[in-house]
């Protein structure tokens, strides 16, 4: 749009009058400079920024999420020494991005100094050349607003250059073609499969670490429906094996057999059929237990699910949630119980009816009580089936017909646990001599079942941890990142009896913060004052100009234009240096107040009590999202948008006691049809800007489902659920699709009209005013000069109009700083 302006004002300059088009094209050129310094310098700096307050982010997320270790050791005061110290480094960057700011939208007054050489070599076109004076300023105005417009239209090319890039990057992922492909159809696909296993003096080594061998001359035989175990130490090359068996990883040597056949001769998607895999941390999906079901065989019928269900001892507990199989999980099953989840694992897996069912430390990470239900699952989904399984409790393993124990990437023991543990010496009877020495010494961690015995109590113990949960769909995930995430809106989150409300948000007492930094107030509002006086000045001058080309006598034309040249002059001069002194004094503000809440914030944070931070929404990566979000709007609230309302109010009183004092008659006029301007600028921005949100909030949910299909990549490979993802992500995006192109066609009507009422109203203006130059009341001057005074300050209104969205935010911000700051610690 910006580069069409530029050749559409640059056709109509050169068409109307060469001459001067030429003479005006290098300054121009000039009014380009604002828009390169924008788009690079400040660019730059602000990610400067987020690099350096990283530091003092991933402070408060070690200290919150380990907020237990800063109790114990009394490390608050600490803590909030380093995340001050670390902050300080953001604010010396912010003040360098309000002084670049403040260099770049004062290199704006080029357009003053353009309009000033355009004065004078203009009157010398209307005196010598006999240009007409209405031509002469058309052919101006073109080039002024040519020249702006293309600067804007620079500003963008970094975000051009940087999509090309991510496009171009997006492009190799989706032309790579994976050495191991699950969507290859080629392969041998066995009719009949016995479920035997053989590794043959298989040897591997990550391509991370290709220095590092993790299996080395191994070799293992697995009969057809024998329940094997894989024990041995961290490192040792347990998981290895069964990441090698599903084909994650092809070994550097030797082979891998399945009934007898090489697994690489073998069609992959077929292969990973015939496997079922329950890991330790099962990989949930954000939906209903009976989706996560359905990844194991997506035709499954509800009959086929309940059946998984009650093998997987997990239909009991199931039947009673509210929702029964519709009961949404949450992000990775966070209202699930651990329990909970890896019986619905467990069922997800022998949907499929597998061949193979692969346990890797399927209960390592539970209590005792759930182990022994997930157990009984596990042991009824064994029967029949090819089982290899991985154990970090031995006693869970005693019954496997064979128990392999590994260490450095060979089996150095096999045989059953009544062969192994006859020999005294072996390593598998120290393992299990080890294991039961910690036992003797931790009786409670041993013996901490919970007080019931009974499947249903276990189910009815389940249900409770889910409803403590609160069923919140907000992950209590957190990550060194996850303080510059954007914080997510909880959905559907029951009513909690210790939820806070709100505060209502008190400007003056975020005022009252910032009262430190009063001078800086001073001098940035001052500057503000008078940078909004330059818009009705120099509204007021280029009216004036217009009438001197007028004129017939070439001394008073002479005289008058070099009057106008130095005042555009020193407009363009005093407009660089108030720019700098407003947005470097506001940066000033803004910086200190930002560093100040984020400071108290994780003060007062650091004196809650466990409980608090224990809740979903309380999470180390929420808090951090808030110290990193709110504390940063709030900022964009007190230092850009005060500067902004303040400018605008002045701009606004001078222009309409210029255009009153000027010519009343056809102010009131103007001013009555001026909320009509108004709204048009308002909507053209808000229109644009709200398409603009509403298109990424309606992507959150596809952009939510992408980021969870990739951190689970591993199961969705394993269960070749490729698909199933590509449909979800289909049908998320069904919704987002639609708004999109029904805001389209709002946006397209109401800029349509915006344009159309606007120019509406010019017509009416100039209308009006010929009628009163006609009457007498008024001369051609103080048309012009009315007109332009009152045009331009209907746009200044409305740019300050269309932030209204971003004061909305930033009041919710300020809320929910002062809902931390005033808390009381229970």
């Amino acid at each position: 749009m910006n580069v069409a302006i530029f050749v559409g004002c640059y056709m109509v300059a050169f068409i109307m009058l060469w001459r001067l088009a030429i003479v005006g094209f290098p300054f121009a050129v000039l009014l380009v400079i604002p828009g390169l310094m924008y788009g690079r310098g400040l660019i730059g700096i602000a990610r400067k920024i987020r690099e350096e307050y990283n530091k003092a982010g991933t402070i408060a997320e070690q200290a919150i999420s380990s907020i237990r270790t800063v109790y114990a050791f009394v490390g608050e005061t600490k803590t909030i020494a380093e995340f001050s110290a670390a902050l300080q480094g953001s604010v010396k960057l912010g003040l360098k991005q309000g002084l670049a700011k403040g260099l770049a939208i004062g290199s704006n007054g080029v357009v003053f100094a353009t309009w000033s050489f355009m004065a004078y070599y203009g009157s010398r076109m209307v005196m010598y050349q006999g240009a007409k004076g209405g031509t002469v300023f058309i052919v101006g105005a073109a080039i002024a607003m040519g020249g702006l417009a293309l600067g804007a239209s620079l500003s963008n090319l970094k975000y051009f250059s940087e999509a090309c890039s991510a496009g171009e990057r997006i492009m190799e992922v989706i032309r790579r073609v994976p050495k191991i492909d699950s969507d290859n159809l080629e392969g041998e696909i066995m009719e009949k499969f016995s479920g035997s296993v053989e590794f043959k003096h298989v040897e591997f080594a990550y391509p991370s670490r290709p220095e590092t061998m993790i299996l080395k001359d191994f070799s293992l035989t697995i009969p057809s429906g024998k329940t094997v175990a894989l024990v041995g130490g961290s490192g040792s090359g347990k998981s290895t094996v069964i990441a090698l068996l599903q084909r994650f990883y092809d070994p550097l040597g030797g082979e891998i057999l399945l009934g007898g056949v090489a697994i690489d001769k073998l069609q992959v998607k077929w292969l990973r059929s015939q496997m079922g895999l329950v890991s330790q941390e099962p990989a949930l999906f954000a939906t209903t237990i009976k989706e996560n079901i359905l990844f194991g065989k997506e035709d499954a019928t509800m009959e086929e699910i309940i059946e998984a269900a009650k093998a997987s001892n997990a239909h009991n507990f199931i039947c009673q949630l509210p929702q029964g199989y519709d009961t949404q999980v949450g992000e990775r099953g966070v209202q699930m119980s651990g329990g909970q989840k890896q019986r619905i694992a467990i069922a997800r897996a022998i949907i499929k009816a597998p061949q193979i069912l692969l346990l890797d430390e399927a209960t390592s990470a539970l209590d005792s009580e759930s182990e022994r239900v997930v157990q009984e699952a596990i042991d009824q989904a064994s029967i029949g089936r090819t089982t290899i399984v991985i154990a970090h409790r031995l006693s869970t393993i005693r019954n496997a017909d064979l128990i392999a124990v590994f260490q450095n990437g060979q089996v150095i023991e096999i045989g059953s646990h009544d062969e192994l543990i006859e020999n005294q010496n072996g390593h598998y009877t120290s393992l299990v001599h080890l294991q039961q020495t910690e036992k003797e010494k931790n009786p409670e961690e041993a013996n901490s079942t919970l007080p019931t015995c009974a499947s249903s109590s276990i189910t009815n113990m389940d249900i409770n941890n889910t409803s403590s949960r609160r069923l919140s769909l907000f992950s209590g995930s957190s990550s060194a990142n996850s303080f510059s995430q954007n914080r997510a809106p909880l959905a559907g989150v029951s009513v909690v009896e210790d939820q806070e409300k709100l505060p209502v948000p008190s400007f003056r007492r975020l005022l009252a913060l910032n009262l430190p930094e009063w001078k800086q107030a001073m001098m940035g509002c001052s500057c503000a004052i008078l940078f909004g006086a330059v818009q009705p000045v120099y509204a007021f001058s280029l009216g004036s100009m217009i009438s001197v080309y007028f004129l017939t006598n070439h001394d008073e034309i002479k005289e008058k234009t070099k009057i106008y040249a130095l005042c555009f002059l020193g407009l363009s001069v005093f407009s660089f240096l108030i720019n700098v002194g407003q947005h470097y004094n506001f940066a000033y503000m803004g910086e200190y107040l930002t560093k100040r809440i984020r400071e108290r914030m994780l003060s007062k944070i650091l004196t809650f009590e466990v409980g608090w931070l224990d809740q979903d929404e309380n999470s180390s990566g929420a808090i951090c999202s808030r110290l990193a979000k709110d504390a940063n709007v709030v900022r964009s609230l007190v230092g850009d948008r005060m500067a902004l309302v303040v400018q605008t109010i002045s701009a606004v009183t001078i222009a309409f006691t210029m255009g009153l004092v000027i010519a009343w008659r056809l102010a009131l006029v103007m001013i009555a049809v001026q909320p009509i301007i108004i709204v048009c600028f308002y909507a053209r921005r808000v229109l644009l800007k709200s398409m603009s949100q509403k298109a990424i909030k309606a992507q959150e949910e596809s952009s939510k489902l992408a980021a969870e299909a990739v951190s689970n990549l591993r199961t969705i490979t394993a269960f070749s659920s490729q698909d199933r993802i590509l449909k979800m992500l289909d049908k998320a995006q069904e919704g987002p699709r639609r708004e999109s192109i029904r805001q389209s066609w709002f946006a397209g009507i109401g800029l349509g009209t915006s344009t159309s009422l606007t120019t509406c109203t010019w017509a009416l203006d100039f209308w009006y005013g010929g009628k009163l130059i006609s009457h007498g009341y008024i001369t051609a001057k103080a048309l012009f000069e009315t007109f332009m005074i009152l045009v331009s300050t209907g746009r200044v209104i409305a740019d300050a109009g269309s932030m209204t969205s971003d004061l909305a935010k930033g009041s919710d911000a300020v809320g929910s700083v002062f809902a931390i700051l005033d808390r009381y610690t229970r």
